[in-house]
């Protein structure tokens, strides 16, 4: 985990940002997305989930596999409720500087996923944005690949930047169905109390946008921004060497930004 803030005499929101499917917290342009929330007075800390396939000794590459492949929501909402804990714990050093009464979460993809249903089953968080949700916890599993692992105990994704063959074991797909109840995001959602802003690209082929438009539907309390000619990463690539967000990003803190301090 990594924490940005601007040291003065000023608490400060406490935002958690938890990363997608085959993302981690250094991806692309998520630091200068940090640092443009600390520059606006937030306190922002990405995690890095325990099983995203990084390690501690490289956290830009996916170095291991099996741990990628026991990936379960299971785990990384364990994963997000430690974090959650530490900024709670006497550990935390910036205590004086942070105000946990505005205790905000932000997920990409996934991570968005993830961040609905902790908030549904935590009262620590006060508001939540995701960022191109995903609205079903089974996305991976179609008709085939859930024959396949059925069969073979492991499936494998392709990465496309890198190229590996990602492996995805029995173990995730047991996962959601030990834990349908807890893992569904529509129910989830439809009981949610805390405000909620959605924000989707209208460009995104990796997350349809209706995706959104499914959790708006199913929110009590929810807004949702459709960008224009935005993609699945608000242009943001991997590795990222401009010093300037993207367009479409830029957008996507400003509104989150606004929705935070609303």
């Amino acid at each position: 985990m990594d924490i940005r803030l601007v040291l003065d005499d000023e608490t400060k929101p406490l935002v958690i940002f938890v990363h997608g499917f085959k993302g981690f917290k250094d991806w692309g342009h998520f630091n200068l997305i940090a640092d443009e929330f600390a520059r606006n007075g937030f306190i922002f800390a990405k995690i890095n989930l325990s099983h995203n396939g990084t390690s501690p000794t490289d956290k830009r590459n996916f170095v291991d596999l099996e741990a990628f492949g026991h990936q379960t929501f299971s785990k990384d909402l364990h994963d997000i409720d430690d974090a959650i804990n530490y900024f709670f714990s006497e550990d935390y050093l910036f205590k004086a500087n942070t105000n946990l009464q505005e205790l905000y979460l932000v997920g990409h993809s996934r991570g968005g996923g993830l961040v609905i249903l902790k908030a549904s089953e935590d009262s620590r968080v006060k508001k939540v944005t995701t960022w191109a949700s995903i609205s079903e916890s089974g996305f991976l599993f179609n008709k085939e690949r859930i024959e396949e692992i059925e069969r073979n105990g492991v499936i494998y994704i392709e990465n496309a930047r890198t190229k590996q063959n990602m492996p995805i074991y029995r173990e995730v797909y047991e996962d959601l169905l030990r834990n349908s109840q807890r893992f569904d995001i529509k129910h989830k959602i439809s009981n949610l109390q805390v405000p909620l802003l959605l924000i989707h690209g209208k460009n995104d082929t990796s997350v349809s946008p209706k995706s959104s438009e499914n959790l708006k539907d199913w929110a009590k309390n929810a807004t949702l921004i459709l960008l224009e000619d935005a993609d699945h990463t608000f242009g943001g690539k991997e590795p990222y060497t401009n010093d300037l967000l993207p367009v479409h990003t830029d957008e996507l803190v400003d509104e989150t930004i606004a929705f935070f301090k609303g």
